[in-house]
């Protein structure tokens, strides 16, 4: 199964890659990479980790309820959870972050893969809110129907896969949250027709899984873990932004202070192009979409392109170096951790709920 999820999402990723290459010009492509600044990455990818020590700070409170952990503990987690995701398909690292943290803290897996599924749902949330803010300085209200015409993406297909998984999972998150028994009632129903042994194990699962959902009862922790959410994306938008400037992007996008505007566009929109079906690291859905966003809102083409995938890379590989660093020092593979992330191998104990069952299905 995973192998045939892997295959689709790799082919996936080669449509989108091919849309944004089939129309630009390569010399001129390969121009912008020759004179763009690469010194600006530094500071860049010092914005970005200080975006993943906000995503720390933001876990530990979603975490509270299950366990308090100190942020120092925290981030080699989330460090080897963000590399995993870069390096495997189907979104295995936050199988891979569930396991690393259940094994060292000694809590539930799926209870924090619950947690998890919190982090995703804000993040999309927050980004939609940033579009909405983002359309009082700039002209977005084309922007929809640009998108669709520059990526050849139904603006009906663009708006379901940006905005409606979020929407729809916020509710969810909540309904489960406040009203478990109802939801697990149905969930029950809904595994009733399996062999009886796997649906006492997924329902068991559930349950777990629900107990991540803690935080959603305190409306406080809710605002907090929110406001938290928002410098998480701010820091990477001011990647973006400085990215942008070793690019020279700022003389095509109306001066710096527009450039803002826009750089906030292209993070939202490309970090939510990453929910459509792609191979590791969103790759293919966060090139296109961060390319068409930049040309519909004036940008050059091949300019936009070399920056897409400059932004990326610097966005992929410091953090994957790390969490492999943090693997390392702990004398443990990344193969390790999916395999015991998908069940096999794994030992009974504290901990120890295993995710297999999803994982086999």
């Amino acid at each position: 199964m995973l192998d045939r999820r892997f295959w689709l999402g790799l082919i996936a990723s080669a449509s989108f890659i091919a849309l944004l290459l089939w129309r630009i010009d390569f010399q001129d492509t390969i121009e912008a990479f020759w004179k763009a600044n690469y010194l600006w990455l530094l500071p860049a990818v010092a914005f970005y980790f200080v975006a993943l020590y906000f995503r720390t700070l933001r876990w530990g409170v979603v975490l509270r309820p299950l366990k308090d952990v100190p942020t120092g503990r925290l981030f080699p987690v989330m460090a080897v959870g963000y590399m995993a995701n870069n390096l495997l398909p189907v979104r295995l690292g936050e199988l891979v972050r569930s396991y690393y943290f259940g094994q060292r803290e000694g809590v539930s897996k799926t209870a924090t893969l619950g947690t998890i599924a919190i982090e995703r749902v804000l993040d999309g949330v927050v980004l939609l809110a940033f579009l909405a803010g983002v359309s009082l300085a700039l002209p977005l209200l084309g922007l929809v129907g640009g998108l669709a015409t520059d990526t050849r993406i139904a603006a009906g297909v663009i708006v379901l896969v940006g905005a409606a998984p979020f929407l729809v999972g916020m509710s969810i998150l909540v309904l489960a949250a406040y009203k478990p028994r109802a939801l697990l009632s149905l969930f029950a129903l809904a595994v009733k027709p399996l062999p009886k042994g796997l649906a006492l194990k997924l329902n068991e699962l559930a349950a777990l899984f629900f107990t991540g959902l803690a935080v959603l009862r305190d409306p406080r922790r809710v605002l907090l873990v929110t406001l938290l959410t928002v410098p998480v994306w701010l820091g990477e938008g001011v990647m973006y932004y400085i990215v942008a400037w070793s690019f020279g992007l700022q003389d095509s996008l109306g001066g710096a202070g527009t450039m803002v505007w826009v750089m906030l566009a292209v993070t939202a929109t490309s970090n939510l192009a990453t929910a459509l079906p792609s191979s590791q690291g969103g790759i293919g859905p966060f090139e296109l979409f961060a390319t068409a966003t930049l040309v519909v809102l004036g940008a050059p083409r091949e300019q936009a392109t070399a920056y897409a995938v400059v932004l990326h890379v610097a966005l992929l590989v410091p953090v994957t170096l790390l969490g492999l660093a943090y693997l390392w020092a702990g004398k443990q593979s990344l193969v390790q951790m999916v395999r015991l992330g998908a069940g096999k191998g794994a030992n009974p104990g504290r901990g120890d709920d295993s995710l297999a069952v999803e994982e086999a299905r």
